[in-house]
């Protein structure tokens, strides 16, 4: 079963998706946190699939659109790294607060910069969350490092406000000011449960050894799989595969 939901912060409508098995329960549910210029879909419907392979396994799913993305309100020029944390922690309160969530078996899966995300939210509310999926998950020395390579290689087409222009969506003039107020690795510490990390070797947006300062933050609660030549959205289907069979064993296994 699936319906979309609505949650409004700070006077803007996000909007998203919400997955649950049939028939009334209270279910472990798992929050899905899309990543830089992304939705709640993401590339080849992959979280969608993951959502269903869930609720196939009694789990429930909820994907929202951070704000300026997808169907959400708000323009992708006001997003910042803090808005979407921010952003995340008001999807965290919703989600437990929901009559049908078990709010002592809540997780987490993030992609790429919504990794991150992820690994914030994890790190600031240890006692909440109960399972953490990275998938190509950036790091705030990762993004600021693609941001810094881009500036140097002149790649940046700017407006008179300053904002970037990102394949047609403006990126704030602030955005990579604010990410120096974030340290993902050094948060996800406070966080004591289990987690699994997937990267691609062949991963040209993050470098794969990220996956490592994930693991090291961790200090031996998380399981590492780099799949072989896979890129940073796991554009082909065994790499897909491979990605939603793992991590659907992952969170039944830790939230039942």
């Amino acid at each position: 079963m699936q319906k979309p939901i609505e949650l409004v912060v700070k006077g803007k409508t996000l909007r998203g998706m919400y997955h649950y098995p049939d028939g009334e329960g209270i279910y472990p549910t798992v929050i899905l946190f899309h990543g830089f210029t992304g939705d709640k879909l993401e590339p080849h419907r992959i979280f969608l699939k993951l959502s269903r392979r869930l609720t196939a396994k009694g789990l429930a799913a909820i994907r929202f659109d951070f704000s300026g993305s997808g169907e959400s309100d708000g323009d992708f020029e006001e997003m910042t790294f803090s808005s979407e944390v921010f952003e995340a922690q008001e999807i965290l309160k919703f989600v437990s607060y929901l009559p049908t969530t078990d709010a002592e078996r809540i997780g987490l899966v993030g992609l790429s910069m919504g990794g991150a995300v992820a690994a914030v939210i994890a790190g600031n509310n240890p006692q909440m969350i109960k399972a953490l999926v990275l998938w190509s998950a950036a790091g705030i020395d990762t993004i600021a490092g693609i941001y810094h390579a881009k500036e140097e290689q002149g790649a940046f087409l700017q407006n008179e406000h300053g904002q970037i222009d990102i394949g047609g969506l403006w990126l704030n003039e602030n955005f990579h000011a604010d990410l120096a107020n974030w340290n993902s690795y050094e948060t996800l510490k406070t966080y004591q449960g289990p987690a699994l990390i997937l990267q691609g070797t062949g991963d040209q947006v993050i470098p794969p050894a990220t996956a490592e300062q994930y693991q090291a933050a961790l200090d031996g609660r998380a399981s590492l799989i780099y799949i072989p030549d896979a890129d940073h959205t796991f554009n082909r289907h065994s790499w897909e595969e491979q990605v939603l069979s793992e991590t659907t064993k992952f969170l039944k296994n830790t939230l039942f």
